[in-house]
């Protein structure tokens, strides 16, 4: 898949316009965060606030436990990408050194902005000094991108196609189907896999961009589909049962939601994940019920992590003044 990369010069904005462009920055994301709110505020005015407590107290303790055993199963499915990029790297470290560092830098991307340059950072503190070189991690982030997106469009296009009239009825569009959704996706899987069949390099600026082996990529289409799956269904055994929609059918609109979510680059999503699920499931389930399972999930997927990953680096931290300086591992 990608690789060899020639260094190449970051185009950077003029001193005096980047003020300027963090401010429309923050202006935008404010601006995003404000429209989520007011479609979450709008799509449970007509439920009083006692249904919401009643809904949040209905929340089943068996309900929260299979949530958050998905969540763990969820992570060292993230924790594959880095398995498989080390692996293509031939660059192979302890398991419990990949897990950690895979794990926290996933628990603080998915609550902060600029998700993806975040947990680049947190790979590189890791890993350079567990021997990797500043190239092998930038290599190593654009493997886990490029698995992202492959899985992506994997979960896409079954999601699309075997649920194909959930999304159009659900959002009320003249359209009667994602099949040719599902398609274009599916297409995009099927090149990807010929590419890494009988494909030949091909540069992308100074990028040098090769094609992975057939193994690394089905490696990665199914590391990815865990992922992606694990996370909706965390989030799927939350809701009370629904005779109205499928898993898969639900499955549709997570993606949506977390597409929509990445667009926007607000942390974790706040606020614009949880306005396209209420919008699209407010006529599967009850809207109280959504926003509870939502809220729980915001805590068991997000919240919960990132405070461990606070306390592993805090320990580790205080590990190595006790010892005096940096350790190598």
């Amino acid at each position: 898949m990608v690789t060899r990369t020639q260094k190449a010069e970051r185009p950077t904005a003029p001193p005096r316009s980047r003020p300027l462009l963090r401010t429309l920055g923050w202006v935008v994301e404010l601006a995003l965060l404000a429209g989520a709110i007011w479609v979450v505020r709008r799509q449970l005015r007509e439920v009083p606030l006692h249904e919401l407590i009643a809904e949040f107290r209905s929340l089943r303790l068996s309900r929260l436990v299979a949530s958050l055993a998905l969540t763990v199963l969820g992570y060292l499915a993230l924790a594959g990408y880095d398995f498989i990029a080390l692996r293509f790297l031939r660059h192979p470290l302890a398991a419990s050194k990949v897990v950690l560092a895979s794990f926290i830098g996933y628990a603080l991307a998915n609550n902060v902005p600029l998700s993806f340059f975040v947990g680049g950072s947190v790979r590189y503190r890791f890993y350079s000094r567990w021997g990797l070189s500043t190239a092998e991690t930038t290599e190593l982030v654009f493997l886990n991108l490029m698995t992202y997106t492959i899985g992506l469009l994997a979960a896409a296009a079954i999601s699309f196609i075997l649920e194909p009239t959930a999304v159009p009825r659900l959002i009320g569009v003249h359209v009667s189907t994602t099949v040719p959704l599902g398609v274009i996706a599916l297409a995009g899987v099927l090149a990807y896999l010929a590419w890494s069949l009988w494909g030949k390099p091909f540069h992308v600026v100074r990028w040098r961009l090769e094609p992975p082996s057939p193994r690394f990529a089905l490696q990665q289409i199914l590391v990815s589909l865990a992922d992606w799956t694990l996370s909706g269904a965390a989030l799927f055994v939350l809701l009370p049962a629904s005779h109205v929609i499928t898993f898969f059918g639900f499955f549709a609109v997570f993606i949506l939601g977390q597409v929509a979510a990445l667009i926007a680059q607000l942390p974790g999503g706040i606020g614009i994940f949880e306005a396209v699920m209420l919008a699209m499931l407010g006529d599967s389930y009850r809207r109280g019920a959504i926003f509870s399972a939502l809220v729980a999930y915001r805590v068991i997927y997000f919240f919960l992590p990132l405070c461990v990953a606070t306390v592993l680096l805090s320990g580790r931290a205080v590990l190595k003044l006790n010892r005096g300086g940096p350790q190598q591992g």
